[in-house]
């Protein structure tokens, strides 16, 4: 095992590169940022061998973790890598299999990965892409932007703009406070509720299913080419009280489309 630990007076920013393993992310309240490296399995040879040869350095306020830049090692070579850093910190993280688990409140979180998972609690923006890696976070204050291949997605709630981009995986949205924009392939899309703006979603095979917020006067075109199209809403719902305070885009080519009024209890 391995630690380093270096003084941190406010939020930083971490740059973070792991090869293999899981990476796990801690921002409190403390005025450090602190790293430790040890292998995931105990007695790898090439495990040990990747964290003598991490380099880890913090300068001028940016936090940096590297591991495996210039090596190539057989064997599991798989890591548990641990970085405490101040709340509101941002972060860019890029892995291959390496999973992504963030606790406490980050600033913004960019991340790659290929076949890694990617969990976080509370983020102020965030950017990810991701192969067959999963995304799951539970709540984005500010905007979103998504792009996976076969990898799922579940944000919670957004509170600032989506923007979204899968093949095969799906994307469920909990609560969308503002814009989202989608397109996807034959990955389903649900938005349990939507509550402004301009909902743009796009399907090929995808099935989509979108609540509207209560109360919200919304304008619908929706057209599926062999799908089926549903709109629970009546006439006077759609109007709403006023002027339309959504827009509300799905189109598919074979994929089904439902409109509903969302659980005001969600």
């Amino acid at each position: 095992m391995a630690s380093w630990e270096f003084n941190a007076d406010g939020p930083i920013k971490a740059e973070i590169k792991l090869p293999a393993g899981q990476v796990k992310l801690a921002a409190t309240s403390a005025q450090t940022a602190a790293v430790s490296l040890l292998p995931k399995h105990a007695g790898s040879r090439a495990a040990e061998k990747l964290i003598a040869d991490a380099e880890v350095g913090f300068d001028g306020g940016t936090l940096t973790v590297e591991v495996g830049r210039r090596v190539h090692l057989r064997g599991d070579a798989s890591l548990d890598l641990t970085v405490e850093l101040p709340e509101g910190s941002s972060v860019a993280v890029n892995t291959a299999s390496a999973d992504v688990w963030c606790t406490g409140e980050i600033g913004s979180l960019e991340g790659h990965t290929a076949s890694g998972d990617v969990t976080a609690d509370r983020v102020g923006d965030v950017d990810l892409s991701t192969a067959s890696g999963d995304v799951r976070v539970r709540e984005v204050t500010r905007d979103t932007v998504l792009q996976t291949a076969s990898g799922d997605a579940v944000i919670q709630r957004a509170g600032g703009d989506v923007r979204a981009r899968t093949a095969s995986g799906d994307l469920i949205i909990g609560h969308a406070a503002h814009s989202v924009q989608v397109q996807v392939a034959s990955g389903d899309v649900v938005i349990d509720s939507v509550s402004t703006g301009t909902a743009d979603v796009s399907s090929v095979s995808g099935d989509v299913s979108v609540g509207v917020a209560p109360g919200i006067g919304v304008y619908l075109d929706l057209s599926s080419v062999s799908g089926r199209v549903r709109s629970e809403l009546d006439a006077d719902e759609q109007e709403g009280s006023g002027e339309p305070g959504l827009t509300l885009r799905c189109k598919t080519v074979s994929g089904d489309i439902k409109i509903t009024r969302a659980d005001p209890d969600r």
